[in-house]
């Protein structure tokens, strides 16, 4: 009976995980240039991976227009090896032209994200909330 329960408490907390919302989990091959935008590299048993992820999910809601996508180096391991990911996590910043601009390695708290965000011209804010 104990191991069910465990099982189905495992199972459960791993639908929970990892719920990054409107932020999309891409390879990096199929990432859209033309715009300045974050990639957040993680990867399925990275503890602070999984910690961040809410941080994006409220940050795409407060700015959906800000282009931020999420890579799962279990599933994109070559986009990680020529992105030059090493450690985990590791959010990158490109320019229109998919050129790094910015790199963090590590792991980062909300305002940290939205600072960078701004720092790299990444952030879109919507001028309507303002109204």
């Amino acid at each position: 009976m104990f191991k069910k329960l465990l099982l189905l408490s495992l199972v459960s907390l791993s639908l929970f995980a990892y719920d990054f919302g409107a932020v999309p989990k891409v390879k990096v091959v199929d990432i859209p240039k033309g715009q300045r935008l974050m990639i957040q590299f993680g990867k399925t048993e990275c503890i602070w991976c999984e910690q961040m992820a809410p941080y994006f999910k409220e940050i795409k809601e407060k700015y959906p227009k800000t282009p931020i996508y999420y890579v799962n180096l279990d599933k994109d391991v070559l986009g990680g090896i020529n992105s030059n990911v090493v450690v985990l996590p590791t959010s990158i910043f490109w320019d229109e032209n998919g050129t790094e601009i910015g790199r963090h390695v590590g792991y980062l708290l909300p305002d940290q994200i939205i600072e960078l965000l701004r720092k790299y011209g990444v952030l879109v804010e919507d001028e309507e909330k303002g109204k």
